[in-house]
């Protein structure tokens, strides 16, 4: 008798944890859909240009086209508060070479990007006779911007020492197809200082979702005189200046 009651003894003990083993369902999988994320730099919560702390401008290509200058220097000068821009005609280098400058800090304390990547500084020293160099602003072609960011604060915390004045990122066209020209032509005077500047822009295909998008701009400038007085109302009245003041007040 005792020989039975062992094996059975035995056989309710191994199915015992299976008897008390919970059972687990499969739960249905959902599609989880996500939207896609472009983070340029961010160390806060998320902000817009409208609660934003510091000031930030953002100029896209219509806002440039509106802009009766091609010079992208010029253009910023007109849109950018804080920019500041010097023409030194006479200045060796410095009469070609006109870097940026925010806020009246020097030009090498202003960051500046191109489609969100550091550009470098300009060969050339002592442009303006500040002792710093920045990047040539003039050899990005107007028309080749798709928009502009401009960010009139420091933000060396975030892009370091270079971004004390602010920040500037040109983002460039990305587009596929189309063909745009911008002519641009004027002189000081007649005879005198004639100037014309001829752009373009071409976007190809390249692949299934490929482009190459091509920018070029040619400037062509003549001489200017300044010896010569500019034909003005008063000098134009009495060429001699026997008496321009009694012409001038009428």
């Amino acid at each position: 008798m005792a020989k039975r009651v062992l094996p059975t003894a035995i056989a309710l003990a191994l199915l015992a944890p299976a008897t008390y083993t919970p059972m687990v369902f499969a739960q249905d999988d959902s599609d989880a859909q996500l939207e896609q994320i472009i983070v340029t730099g961010s160390r806060g919560r998320p902000r817009t240009v409208a609660d934003s702390p510091v000031p930030i401008d953002v100029f896209s290509e219509a806002d440039l086209r509106a802009i009766s200058y091609t010079d992208t220097n010029d253009i910023l000068k007109t849109l950018v508060p804080s920019f500041n821009l010097g023409r030194q005609p006479i200045s060796d280098g410095g009469s070609f070479i006109r870097p940026a400058e925010l806020r009246g800090l020097p030009t090498d304390k202003t960051l500046v990007l191109v489609n969100s990547k550091r550009r470098h500084r300009s060969a050339l020293v002592q442009i303006g006779g500040s002792g710093t160099q920045g990047p040539d602003i003039a050899t990005i072609p107007s028309i080749a911007l798709k928009n502009i960011e401009v960010l009139r604060d420091g933000a060396s915390a975030q892009y370091g020492s270079d971004a004390i004045a602010g920040v500037i990122n040109f983002i460039l066209k990305d587009a596929s197809e189309g063909f745009s020209v911008s002519v641009d032509s004027g002189e000081f005077s007649e005879g005198d200082g004639a100037q014309t500047t001829v752009q373009a822009n071409l976007g190809l295909p390249l692949g299934n979702s490929g482009f190459i998008n091509l920018s070029a701009e040619i400037n062509e400038a003549d001489a200017t005189s300044r010896s010569e007085q500019y034909c003005e109302s008063w000098f134009c009245a009495d060429p001699n200046g026997d008496n321009p003041y009694n012409i001038r007040s009428g």
